[in-house]
């Protein structure tokens, strides 16, 4: 890790104690594997039959109209008590949008962040963890992807700093890699690789698939191990193209034999 991305840290971090234990970013401006986001589809299609209860609705409408970092924590509070409650799917949503809705960059996802971590749902089984990372890749336009890929490596909260990898594979693997500059592409390919060897089990295969789009397949074969020593019978793509270009090219220089006679 370079002393450049260190120093960028230092800039763009900063630690309050209003939103409790957490990091409060001053940056400006898919769920795991498919089996993981067939779960979460099946979660939110369970919790949506569900009766809505009105008392909760009215609550977060109430919350909604708060401002500011005390309003913020508010909201952040009531959607965390809230998890677990099929009747309560619709206030969340309310919740989660009011801190979506807010208009300075660095306080909205503070709050975005601050909430996912307080809420003890699986992500696996949290039925907004996928619209949660597709809203926060979303964000990552410009100078601030940059500051988010560095934001990554310093986020030291379990689900935050998971749905913030969630967010940029969602980049990685979308039509918006091309959006990216050379150097930030390069950066993000940095990132991917330094959080691989810390996911949890459940988050392996998606950066995988970042892995690839960013770097090829052999990026993402080395990273999970595999063809290091030739003693696991995979050979890599680089590999076998050499090797597939070097029998090509013997076969091309093999003396021909005697011409036939006339």
């Amino acid at each position: 890790m370079t002393e450049k991305r260190r120093m960028k840290w230092a800039y763009w971090l900063v630690i309050p104690a209003a939103l409790g234990a957490g990091t409060l970013y001053g940056v400006l401006a898919r769920e795991g594997d498919d089996r993981g986001r067939a779960r979460s589809a099946t979660e939110q299609t369970k919790t949506s039959n569900v009766p809505q209860n009105t008392s909760h609705m009215a609550k977060a409408a109430e919350l909604s109209k708060g401002r500011g970092l005390d309003a913020m924590q508010r909201v952040v509070s009531e959607y965390a008590a809230l998890a677990g409650d099929p009747s309560a799917l619709s206030a969340r949503k309310l919740l989660l949008a009011t801190l979506f809705g807010e208009k300075d960059l660095s306080l909205k996802l503070s709050g975005v962040l601050a909430a996912v971590e307080a809420d003890p749902t699986p992500p696996e089984k949290d039925p907004f963890w996928e619209q949660i990372a597709s809203q926060v890749s979303e964000l990552w336009k410009g100078d601030t992807a940059t500051k988010g890929m560095d934001l990554v490596l310093a986020e030291a909260r379990p689900r935050a700093r998971r749905v913030l990898i969630s967010s940029f594979v969602a980049l990685a693997t979308s039509e918006r890699l091309g959006e990216l500059t050379p150097d930030q592409r390069q950066t993000l390919t940095e990132t991917m690789v330094s959080v691989t060897p810390h996911v949890p089990p459940g988050q392996k295969s998606e950066v995988d698939r970042a892995l690839r789009a960013l770097g090829g397949n052999d990026l993402a074969d080395i990273m999970a191990g595999k063809g290091l020593t030739g003693k696991d019978g995979h050979v890599l793509e680089s590999e076998r193209a050499y090797n597939n270009a070097l029998e090509q090219t013997k076969k091309e220089l093999e003396p021909q034999g005697p011409a036939d006679a006339p």
